[in-house]
């Protein structure tokens, strides 16, 4: 099977989720990824009749929904509080979206580790982190949903950044409901190869933002308006024989223009499929 490439809704916050959805058919994305963020698709508010709105945009447009994204940057609901009784709602909250990721009909529910705060012991988040996503690992498989456990750089997390930390994590929580992804800003902030992820993590690898960056920020980019090596990147992924979702995952940058950000990632990407 071929790469396919997604859009990630995110990049169309300030517009009806509708828009991300007319984008991605218009410029010929072969699949969506949702972002659980208000207005869009929170989970609490997809729990009160959005699922169903979400269903309808996927069938309308003929567009998959490979992965739910639920909100999780720390506030009002962290994979880490230390405060007990904020832990046990953010559980509650993280059971619910996986609930959504299922009704919505979701390959994938996507989760981070947001950076924990300060001047707390590494290791005692760690441990807490890994105690909640065997919880939540254990709900997933009740209901049959896959988890994909996404990196993040070190400029917005410090538990799971690199390719140790999540084979580490894959071994700790060790469900067949607990998968990974790549974010290909991770392994340039973190100064290592992309074939580390696939080295370790094998079978496990399922999804990748596909995005370009720079060394000195988390901001996602198009391919080519950072620093990666895209041709030689896609040549390995070929070698390697990815067949998941390439997804266009873009912040700021971009954001008065997400339409044709949009159309021009479709057309960088194909392009890269195409040509190497």
């Amino acid at each position: 099977m071929a790469m396919k490439i997604a859009l990630f809704t995110a990049a169309f916050s300030s517009y009806p989720i509708e828009r991300a959805f007319e984008a991605a058919a218009k410029y010929g994305y072969d699949g969506i990824e949702i972002g659980g963020f208000r207005p869009h698709a929170y989970a609490p508010d997809l729990a009160r009749g959005g699922a169903a709105k979400i269903r309808e945009l996927s069938s309308r447009y003929n567009l998959p929904i490979v992965s739910y994204a639920p909100e999780n940057t720390g506030s009002p609901y962290s994979l880490v509080f230390a405060d007990k009784q904020m832990n046990q709602e953010s559980l509650e909250y993280f059971k619910l979206t996986l609930d959504m990721a299922k009704e919505i009909g979701s390959k994938y529910c996507m989760f981070a580790c947001n950076h924990p705060g300060f001047g707390r012991y590494k290791e005692d988040v760690k441990k807490l982190f890994i105690e909640n996503m065997r919880v939540l690992a254990e709900h997933a498989e009740k209901i049959g949903q896959t988890i994909i456990l996404e990196p993040v750089t070190p400029y917005e997390g410090t538990i799971i950044t690199t390719s140790d930390d999540v084979r580490w994590a894959l071994d700790e929580v060790n469900s067949p409901r607990f998968k990974c992804m790549l974010d290909l800003a991770c392994p340039l902030t973190c100064g290592e190869p992309v074939s580390a992820y696939f080295e370790k993590m094998g079978d496990d690898m399922k999804h990748i933002h596909f995005i370009d960056c720079i060394s000195s920020s988390e901001d996602h980019l198009i391919p080519g308006d950072g620093e990666i090596d895209f041709p030689r990147l896609v040549s390995y992924l070929k070698e390697v024989g990815y067949d998941g979702y390439l997804s266009l995952e873009l912040f700021s940058r971009y954001a008065n223009e997400p339409d044709f950000a949009a159309k021009r990632g479709y057309e960088v990407i194909r392009g890269l499929l195409d040509e190497n």
